[in-house]
């Protein structure tokens, strides 16, 4: 006869038989937030008189600019571009359009205008029977 413990339903499995019975420990972190965490944190540096911080990603980019810039490794300018290129913001889409403006015109052309277009215009419904009852 077989035990109930061991009997499940299908698909399940028993607990000491998972893969991971540790789990993932407390308070552990992902590589994510780790190179966030190291990426960000300051460094002072001392240029000429001053002290400066960067965060650690801005020195590693530029030493990365100064070595593209002074060729010293042939790599680091394709590396530099690429980083570049990620970091540009993308070209206008197909969806885009192009706005119109008019010439610029003084107050009196304007106005001439207007005239002349509100001459062939019709009033919104409504605007007519709103005059007549402040009469």
């Amino acid at each position: 006869m077989v035990d109930d413990d061991t009997r499940l339903a299908s698909g399940r499995r028993r607990l000491k038989d998972d893969f991971n019975p540790g789990g993932r420990p407390k308070g552990s972190k992902n590589r994510k937030t780790m190179m966030r965490e190291i990426a960000f944190t300051p460094l002072r540096k001392q240029e000429g008189d001053r002290n400066v911080t960067l965060s650690v990603l801005e020195a590693v980019l530029f030493q990365l600019r100064k070595a593209a810039l002074e060729g010293t490794s042939p790599r680091a300018m394709k590396k530099f571009r690429r980083l570049m290129e990620k970091c540009q913001p993308d070209v206008i889409n197909e969806n885009a359009g192009y706005i119109i403006a008019p010439a610029e015109m003084t107050p009196e052309e304007w106005e001439a205008e207007q005239i002349e277009k509100n001459k062939t215009r019709k009033p919104p419904p409504g605007v007519d029977d709103i005059d007549d009852e402040d009469d």
